[in-house]
């Protein structure tokens, strides 16, 4: 009976071991020609396992992550890599448009360059650009403009007529008089328009 006890003992202790065995899970280097990068260095990974990698030109991360995990059914994610993704039409520009006609699909890396109206200086851009399905690219239109409630507060007024709000151009230049009291501070009565911006002087 304790010889029984015992053989049983040893058959628990073994099986779990074959278990193992029969259960151990490896994920050999990836025979893709669309890799620019693996991360190891030939030997074969085990179960749970991460590898990091680079896709080709034209491929990115099937989800995103720069690393692929080894499990039972192989890495993952599978597949590694995906084509590139084109676009639909280009994002609309506020105070802007694009400097062509659009179509209505652009393949990936392909760009689109946008002009502002007149009147108005572009900040970034000129181009957007197709990324793997999204349109990437910072561009707005910045104008410079004055009104008479600014002004007011500034207790100054256009030395020559203007409208109650002023549109001018980039690098052009305003010249401001005293309503009231004479100029302080350091900002001179002609000024400029710079990338969207008129500083104003001051009276007192």
């Amino acid at each position: 009976m304790r010889l029984f006890g015992l053989s049983c003992l040893f058959l628990l202790w073994l099986n779990p071991n074959e278990s193992l065995q029969q259960n151990e899970v490896t994920c050999s280097h990836p025979q893709a020609l669309y890799l620019d990068y693996w991360g190891d260095s030939g030997q074969q990974q085990r179960l749970g396992d991460s590898v990091s990698y680079t896709c080709g030109s034209d491929y990115r991360s099937t989800d995103g992550a720069p690393w692929a995990t080894c499990t039972r059914d192989g890495w993952k994610p599978n597949p590694l890599c995906q084509g590139a993704q084109g676009c639909g039409r280009p994002p609309p520009l506020s105070d802007g448009d694009t400097k062509t006609s659009t179509k209505h699909l652009y393949q990936h890396n392909e760009k689109v360059e946008y002009i502002c109206q007149r009147y108005y200086v572009m900040k970034g851009g000129p181009f957007k650009t197709c990324n793997h399905g999204e349109w990437t690219g910072e561009i707005r239109c910045l104008p410079c403009t004055v009104n008479r409630d600014d002004m007011n507060r500034h207790n100054i007024q256009f030395r020559f007529s203007r409208d109650d709000k002023l549109y001018t151009e980039h690098d052009d230049e305003i010249e401001f008089m005293c309503t009231r009291g004479r100029p302080v501070g350091t900002l001179g009565m002609r000024q400029k328009c710079e990338h969207g911006v008129v500083h104003l002087p001051t009276c007192q």
